[in-house]
């Protein structure tokens, strides 16, 4: 009896959608995550036709592992920037586990420096509603004035 072999594809580690209705881009790594995962997603989403200013992004890092270097995601948050100059909105992260946790908080600061708005979370219920107060701020006609 001959063994039968399959072959399947290697899952991808970040997959994602752009909702328009909801105005938000949702992605969601699994396993281990390295910086040429990270750029393949950056580039995907520069070339996806459903990308449009206005959009919000959803990064679940909560069933992922970090293997990158501070380096790597340096140049992680500047391929990030090309997403702001097309018009992205802010960001969230959810990490639950404390390497991802670690790992998202020092890409926020390397991020927040070169003028990106994101944050980390550790409940994705906390990330979709900080993601929604800038929605409802945008979508007021009012400015404040200063007193």
């Amino acid at each position: 009896m001959a063994a039968e072999l399959r072959w399947k594809a290697a899952p991808m580690p970040i997959i994602y959608t752009i909702d328009r209705e909801q105005r938000r881009i949702k992605a969601f790594a699994t396993g281990v995550i390295r910086a040429d995962d990270l750029h393949s997603l950056v580039r995907s989403i520069l070339a996806d036709p459903g990308f449009v200013p206005g959009l919000r992004a959803l990064y679940d890092a909560s069933a992922a592992e970090p293997d990158i270097t501070v380096l790597q995601l340096a140049e992680v948050a500047g391929e990030v920037r090309q997403l702001l100059n097309r018009g992205l909105g802010r960001i969230a992260i959810v990490a639950q586990s404390p390497a991802t946790y670690r790992v998202a908080k020092t890409f926020t600061v390397l991020a927040r420096a070169i003028g990106i708005d994101v944050d980390v979370f550790t409940e994705l219920a906390a990330a979709e509603e900080w993601l929604k107060e800038e929605e409802d701020i945008s979508r007021s006609d009012e400015m404040m004035l200063p007193r």
